[in-house]
This record gives structure tokens, C-alpha cells and sequence, in this order.
């Protein structure tokens, strides 16, 4: 019937056509042109919410958005000289509407100020369009064997366009406005553009058989515009327009230098520098003090160093740390001096066992004035694998601690609070994989979490898994599940949930 959707809160019935095609001509020669072309499509109808001020009503909803990806170049394999060129793009439109003919009285039961909120004839539009042009290309040199020397671009310009429409009749309450209405129109029109390129040289070059030497430079550049006009009636009365414009300018390089030398077949030592700088332009904050735009610059060198030790044949051990220096970044919370340190380590105990261990840890401090930014993170992982024919063990472990602590800005009267979170967790998963009879497998295991500090949580989910071969492409699958979350400061957020799934999957 008309008014059958209204029963249902959200549902879809679609039809999704899918494309794929590629071609290379001339495949396994030294020049091959290529060129493929990808589209997703998809149209129907089904259920959605309307959602209004205080209330939502389910509504029909007219499914329509087709996605078309095309590209196409020319490849060159030679001794001395790879190279990829390609050029491609992409359109995307989607005109999704919902429509109301019935009087809807929504999801809420009770009345909202004494009136009870419905919704009449409405209908809605969304359409949205898209394209993006790409170019990129990569190229590897080698003028000498002990030298490789690669570049690589990439630019790329998409752009959106967004139209929206919307007529709706009843009673309804118009937040804004803070009243009833009998109806409203609002009419929005946007678009958004953004330009992007990036570009990246590297060389490598190994003037003795135990040296090698890595310096690479990369740069991106990128800058999105947009702006949205909305117009609002109610009764009929047209209310004041809204005009927004925003832009964000973002620049960012980086200059790496690493040195590798294998002092032996068992040790090799690695050390060198990383320079990172930027620019970007953004939209002020309205409540910030200053003109329409604010700036924001990067500026950090980074020492790197570390090793990597075989002394065993089935022990391995990394280790690399990078300590940083800066005067200047984007963001409060980002990095600015700090000195971070990365440990892992992998010994193969047998044919059959194997463990890997692994430890990080980072300071951050930022000693801006009115920032004082301390951050203090470690992890220490422990795995245990084990694997045969009949059974599969796999044990995990990691302790993680966590260390924030910075000034924020109260919204209420504007003064500066501290912010200090601290979080000690422990997290464990363990799965066994017990081959049985009639090539069946089963899966008992689980996993949990427990943590102590500023939100102490806990959370168990122990699982069991059963899959029965029927033939060679069908298996009787069953699975349990229970997941259980408890917050001893913030009771209302605990759950419990049980799921029991059983299936037949078919599959080649």
C-alpha cells in the first residue's frame, strides 16, 4: 500500500551494475601502452529517516549514483630505465530523494511541548556531482650499477558540486527559530575544489659492497576552496540567508638522509638526518582574536639512528630511534621534541614455535608558553605462534601505557583548565585451531582488555568457531560470541551481547 513504507525505519531494494576492464597492448615488450575503465552503478528504491528538528519519520527513498573510474598511459621496461606515465580521472554523480505522502507521526511517541510533532507531504533531494582529473608518473635510472636514482609525480584536481531541496509540511518544530511551524523550504547549493600535487626524487647510491646511502626529498601541495549558500522559509516567510566561504592552503616538504653500513654479516648499524618543514592558510576560528586568516608553520630536524643483529640464525633483533627538535607545528598536540624508540625482536624456537616480542615508547613535549604539552606513551608486545598439522596456537600480550597532559580553553568563562589522562592497560588474545575429522575445524579463543587510570574498562569476548566441510565448495559453519564492556566510572555505558550465528557457505 502508499503508506506501507512507514512501517519500516530504514530498508533498501537496489540493483548494482559493476564494470571492469583493462587492456594492455603489446604485453611483455619494452613500450606498452595500457588503458582500463572501472564503473559502479546502482538504482532502487527503499526506507530512510527524514530527520527533523526533535523527531525523524521513515520515508521512501529513490536510490540513484553512478561512480565511473577511466585511465590510460605507457609503460617502458629496459635494463637501465623504467618509466610509468598515466593519465586518468573519474565522475561521480548520486540524486538520492526522499518522500512523505501519509501523516507520519515519526519516532517519537510522546508530545514535544504539548504538541504532538507530524510530518505531511515533504519531499527532499540530494544531488551530487563529482569529477577528478589525475596525471602521475614514475621513472627509476640506474647510469651505473652502483647507483639507482627515482622520481616520481603525481597531480591531481577534483571537484564536487552539491545541490539540496527540501519541502516539508506539518508540525514541525524549527530549532533556530525555537517555534512551531506548518511548513518549510530550505534550498543549499555548494561546491569544493581542491588541487593537489606531490613529487618525490630519490637516490641510492652504494659505493662499497658493505655501504649504502639513501637521500630522498618529498613535497606536496595542496589547497581545498569551497563555499555553501543556504536559504531557509518558514510559512512562508523567508528567513536570512546563510553565505559560507572557507579555504585551506597546505604546504609540506620533507629531506631524508640515511646511511647503512654492515660492519658484518651479523651486525649492520644505520644513522642519519630527517628534515621536515611547511606552511598552511585557514579559516580563523570566529571566536579567535585576529583577521580572517590564520597561518601555521612546521619546522623540525630529526636525528635517526639504530641497528639492525643477526647473531643467530633464527634470531633477528631491530632497533631504531629518532629524537626531534622543533620550534614550530601546526597543532598543539603534534610532535615537536621528542624522542621515540622502536625495539623488535623475532627467534624461531623450533619447526613449529615461534616468538616475537616487540617494545616502543615516545616522549612529546611541546614548552610553548600557554601550551606546556607533555604526552608519554610505551607498549611492550609479547607472541607466542605455534603450528602443526592437527592444532594451531597463536597467544598475544601487550602492556600499554598512556600520558597526556595539556591546557584547554573552558568553554563556559574562557580560562585555562588542566587536561591530565592517564591509561595503564592490559590486552590478551588467544586463538587455537583444532584440525578434527572430516577435514572439520574448530576455533576456541577469545580476547580481553583491562585498564586503570583516568576511565578504567574492561572487556571480555571469548569466542568458538566450527566449520564442517559438506563437498569441496559447501561447509556448515557455526560460531559463538559474547562481548561484555564494563566502565566503572561510566556505568551507563556497559553491555553484554550474546551471537550465535550458524550457516552454509558455499563459495569455489
Amino acid at each position: 500500500g502508499p503508506d506501507a513504507y512507514t512501517t519500516n525505519h530504514r530498508s533498501m531494494d537496489t540493483r548494482q551494475r559493476f564494470l571492469n576492464f583493462d587492456l594492455d597492448i603489446l604485453p611483455g615488450r619494452k613500450w606498452t601502452p595500457f588503458f582500463g575503465i572501472a564503473h559502479n552503478s546502482g538504482r532502487g528504491h527503499g526506507v530512510s529517516p527524514i530527520v527533523l528538528d526533535e523527531n525523524s519519520y521513515p520515508g521512501a527513498n529513490r536510490i540513484d549514483f553512478g561512480y565511473t573510474v577511466f585511465r590510460g598511459g605507457l609503460r617502458y621496461e629496459g635494463e637501465l630505465l623504467h618509466a610509468h606515465l598515466e593519465q586518468g580521472g573519474a565522475t561521480f554523480e548520486d540524486a538520492t530523494s526522499l518522500l512523505n505522502t501519509v501523516n507520519n507521526p515519526g519516532n517519537r511517541d510522546l508530545p514535544f511541548l504539548g504538541r504532538n510533532l507530524t510530518l505531511g507531504a515533504t519531499d527532499r533531494l540530494y544531488d551530487v556531482t563529482g569529477s577528478h582529473i589525475y596525471s602521475s608518473g614514475d621513472i627509476t635510472l640506474t647510469p651505473a650499477s652502483w647507483i639507482d636514482i627515482s622520481a616520481e609525480f603525481y597531480f591531481s584536481q577534483p571537484k564536487s558540486n552539491v545541490r539540496f531541496n527540501e519541502n516539508a509540511r506539518g508540525t514541525i518544530f524549527w530549532l533556530d527559530a525555537l517555534r512551531f511551524v506548518n511548513g518549510q523550504q530550505s534550498v543549499a547549493t555548494g561546491y569544493a575544489n581542491q588541487p593537489r600535487s606531490s613529487g618525490a626524487v630519490t637516490i641510492e647510491a652504494r659505493p662499497h659492497r658493505r655501504l649504502r646511502i639513501l637521500d630522498s626529498i618529498q613535497t606536496e601541495r595542496t589547497h581545498n576552496a569551497g563555499s555553501l549558500a543556504l536559504t531557509v522559509t518558514l510559512d512562508g516567510r523567508a528567513q536570512r540567508p546563510l553565505n559560507f566561504n572557507d579555504r585551506l592552503i597546505w604546504h609540506q616538504h620533507e629531506n631524508r638522509l640515511q646511511t647503512f653500513y654492515e660492519i658484518s654479516n651479523k651486525f649492520t648499524l644505520f644513522g642519519g638526518h630527517r628534515y621536515l618543514w611547511g606552511d598552511s592558510q585557514v579559516r580563523r576560528a570566529q571566536l579567535a582574536p585576529g583577521g580572517p586568516l590564520e597561518q601555521g608553520f612546521l619546522k623540525r630536524h630529526s636525528a635517526i639512528g639504530g641497528f639492525i643483529y643477526r647473531p643467530l640464525t633464527k634470531l633477528i633483533i631491530n632497533a631504531e630511534t629518532e629524537i626531534g627538535r622543533g620550534d614550530q607545528t601546526y597543532f598543539r598536540t603534534s610532535l615537536q621534541n621528542f624522542e621515540q624508540l622502536r625495539l623488535r625482536a623475532r627467534y624461531q624456537l623450533s619447526q613449529n614455535w615461534q616468538f616475537n616480542s616487540r617494545y616502543t615508547r615516545l616522549n612529546n613535549y611541546n614548552p610553548t608558553p600557554g601550551v606546556n604539552f607533555d604526552f608519554r606513551s610505551q607498549q611492550a608486545n609479547l607472541t607466542l605462534q605455534y603450528t602443526q598439522k592437527k592444532s594451531a596456537l597463536k597467544a598475544d600480550y601487550t602492556r600499554a601505557t598512556i600520558l597526556s597532559d595539556i591546557g584547554i580553553l573552558a568553554p563556559i568563562f574562557y580560562e585555562v583548565e588542566r587536561s591530565l589522562y592517564r591509561d595503564n592497560a592490559h590486552t590478551g588474545t588467544m586463538a587455537l585451531d583444532l584440525h578434527l575429522p572430516r577435514k572439520a575445524l574448530m576455533t576456541l579463543g577469545g580476547s580481553f582488555f583491562r585498564s586503570a587510570g583516568s576511565r578504567p574498562s574492561r572487556m571480555y569476548q571469548p569466542l568458538t568457531r566450527l566449520r564442517v566441510p559438506v563437498n569441496t565448495n559447501t561447509a556448515l559453519i557455526a560460531e559463538w560470541r559474547h562481548v561484555s564492556l564494563g566502565q566503572s566510572l561510566y556505568a551507563y555505558e556497559a553491555f553484554g551481547v550474546q551471537q550465535f550465528i550458524v550457516g552454509l557457505r558455499i563459495g569455489h
